[in-house]
Order: structure tokens, then sequence, then C-alpha cells
């Protein structure tokens, strides 16, 4: 069976593309600019702060702490040992290889000294919420007098410090091999700790069988999740793009049955055969067509409304990291 690679950027403050971010936030209660976060890169960082009787949140006026009034980080009111972030890839009855993933993190907090906690650290979770217990940390690792430290068992390299930014502490971690499931979420232990900040960027690599795809960016929570003939019909994917069902036809009936009013593509990967809902060939990306390489496109349905043909190339693009994205369409 061949299999197709899959990559998924997360950023959250960072981006993979900037080699060194001087992102960070003040976590000093006693400092004139606390709760502020500066230098973002890109999208938003993550602020814990409790204390709603402080910086309370108006159902009017929005959230008063200082970075979530001004677009800079997402705030969380409760604490939680360990924080699932997003899903990553869900696939019913299907395999998928994690292969590879790079996640850097600037925080205010530390990477345990024996490398078991990942305090501050977002990473890819298989088959286990909490990545303080994890398959890629089965024992504990003495190798810490020298940074960065290397596990040639478990093949990952982990980075303490590489840079240094004004407030908080840097942390790298990087792993290669191959782990077999069909799920993964990504993660991040917080230890029930309040007052944390985090920014971060993940790149997570992996590979699944060939199959017909749905391409249609979906909320995991809220849309994929709730209907039993999604999950029936093809696996989700936090691309939008690698979800994999059993069956072309059967995948553009649900889509039909469920989105009418959407604009969704599903690529036969037997004909090779692109067919587009609510789309013409000119909204297709380029580099979905290099993805995927289709020997013909057919319309369903063309766009009634050329801002959903639109909606959908934009979150396409948002969610695998175009930069910049293609070029606007009326």
């Amino acid at each position: 069976m061949p299999l197709t690679t899959a990559r998924k950027w997360f950023w959250y403050g960072l981006a993979t593309y900037v080699p060194k971010p001087a992102t960070y936030c003040v976590s000093d209660t006693s400092a004139s600019d606390y709760g502020k976060c500066y230098n973002i890169v890109r999208n938003k960082a993550i602020f814990v702060q409790t204390d709603t009787t402080t910086w309370p949140i108006d159902p009017t006026t929005g959230d008063s702490f200082p970075c979530a009034k001004d677009g800079t980080c997402i705030r969380y009111t409760s604490i939680a040992s360990t924080r699932t972030l997003e899903t990553i890839f869900d696939y019913p009855g299907k395999q998928a290889i994690l292969q590879s993933f790079w996640s850097r993190c600037h925080t205010n907090m530390l990477m345990n000294e024996n490398i078991l906690y990942l305090w501050g650290l977002v990473v890819p979770v298989v088959g286990n919420t909490d990545p303080a217990y994890i398959w890629l940390f089965p024992a504990l690792n003495y190798e810490v007098s020298s940074w960065p430290v290397y596990d040639p068992v478990e093949n990952w390299k982990a980075y303490l410090r590489p840079y240094s930014i004004t407030a908080g502490t840097v942390q790298v971690l990087r792993w290669q091999g191959n782990v077999f499931t069909s799920s993964a979420t990504l993660a991040v232990y917080e230890g029930g700790s309040n007052n944390i900040w985090y920014a971060f960027d993940v790149l997570v690599v992996y590979a699944y069988e060939s199959s017909p795809l749905a391409i249609i960016p979906l909320d995991y929570d809220k849309e994929w999740l709730p209907y039993q003939e999604l999950r029936s019909a093809f696996g989700y994917a936090a691309t939008g793009v690698d979800q994999p069902g059993w069956n072309a036809d059967d995948i553009i009936r649900v889509l039909r049955e469920l989105f009418p009013d959407r604009a969704w593509a599903v690529f036969d990967d037997r004909q090779y055969v692109l067919y587009l809902y609510n789309l013409t060939p000119d909204y297709v990306p380029d580099w979905l067509v290099e993805k995927l390489a289709p020997t013909a496109m057919k319309v369903l349905q063309p766009p009634a409304d050329a801002t959903v043909a639109k909606t959908w190339l934009d979150l396409l693009n948002e969610r695998n990291a175009q930069i910049p994205p293609q070029a606007e369409l009326p």
C-alpha cells in the first residue's frame, strides 16, 4: 500500500520561518506591563491566569487581561495538568505513521532536568493524553551535564536556551522515528500551574495509506466528531486535506448531504480525479495540485457565491501554512 506524507504546522506566537524570534510575555506581577506579550510572530501565545476578579471577562467588552485584550494571547482561566490544544489527525480504522516533529517553545516554565517532564513544551501525543508520560520518554535520561542532549536509543535531541529572549526560556525538542497510530493530538504538560505563558511552533510529519480524500477544513469538536456519517466516510486531519476515506462516492454522498452550501473537494486516488463542489479549478491552489497530481478536475457544482469558494481556499492556505497565500481571486 503506497503512503502519502502529510505535514502540519502549528503556530502559537512563533513560526518556523523565523529562526530566533524575540517573542516573550511578562509574568512578573510587579511589572508595570504585567500580562503583556511582545514580538508575536504569528497568531497568539497562551497565558494561563485564573484571576477573573482582577481581570474579568465581560460578554460585551471581552477579556480584560492585557495580552488577551490587545489580541496577542489566548488566555485560559482554568489550570490544567495536561492541556490538549488540537487534534492533529484521527483516522478510525486506518493506520498512520508518526515520523518526526519539531517543537520549540518560549515560556516561563522549565524543562525538568532529567527530561522526563516536558514543562512548557508542546508535543504530539499518541495513545495517551499526558505528555509527561509518553512513548518518547520510557525512562530517565541522565545526560544533562551538557546541552543539547541527544538520546541515541529514542533518537531525540533536546535544546535548552539555544538563544536568549528578554524574559523566559527557549526550549526545543526534535524527534524522528516511526510510531504506528490511528490518532494524534497536540498537548502540553502545564503541571497545574497558574500565571504561566508559552508561545510555540510545532511541525509534525506523518504518513498514511493512500486513499480517497475529503478536502474540506472542519472543526474537529463541532463538525467532525458529532456526525457519525463523517466519521464513517473519512478521517479527520487538521490540514483539511489529508482526510482519507474508503470510497470516493461515499465521501461525495455524505458531503452533499451534510454540507450542501459549503465548498469542498474529493480526490479519487484510483482515477486521479479531483471532484469540485461549489468550486472551479481557479480556486484550487497550486500547492494542492502539486501534492495530489490529479489527471483531471470535474466540477460537480459551480459556486453560486464566490465568497464560499474563497473561504474554502483561505482556510486551506491558512491550515497548510502557505505564506504568502495564493493570489487573490474575485
